[in-house]
């Protein structure tokens, strides 16, 4: 008895969990390869990251989006760094680049990779 009742949750949250990971063509089309797999967490290697952690444990990753509204990431709570032209560069957690990817402005989202002084 209890097993019927529990088998079909079971299988909603599978099912939930596993669209939870999935772009949309929309989504896809905004977001190079690297971002995509940070997205997915499909295939990810965190050192190809510029990743930091905030002081409230979370990680935020540099990111480079191209935009015509910058004032729209920054209402949406996105941290911008810098902005030269239509392009800004940003510091984001995964569900602050998920808002990101879904901003009318928002034109493309590429990884921001770390940069070493050459010695």
């Amino acid at each position: 008895m209890m097993m019927r009742r529990i088998l079909p949750l079971l299988s909603l949250l599978l099912f939930s969990c596993a669209g939870a990971n999935r772009l949309s063509d929309l989504e896809r089309s905004k977001l190079d390869p690297a971002v995509q797999r940070l997205l997915t967490q499909e295939r990810m290697v965190e050192t190809d990251y510029d990743m930091t952690i905030r002081p409230d444990g979370s990680k935020e990753y540099g990111l480079i989006v191209r935009t015509k509204n910058v004032d729209e990431l920054r209402k949406a709570g996105i941290r911008v760094s810098s902005v030269f032209g239509e392009v800004a560069a940003v510091r984001a957690t995964l569900e602050e680049l998920k808002r990101l990817v879904d901003l009318p402005s928002v034109r493309s989202v590429q990884n921001s990779s770390k940069n070493y002084p050459q010695q």
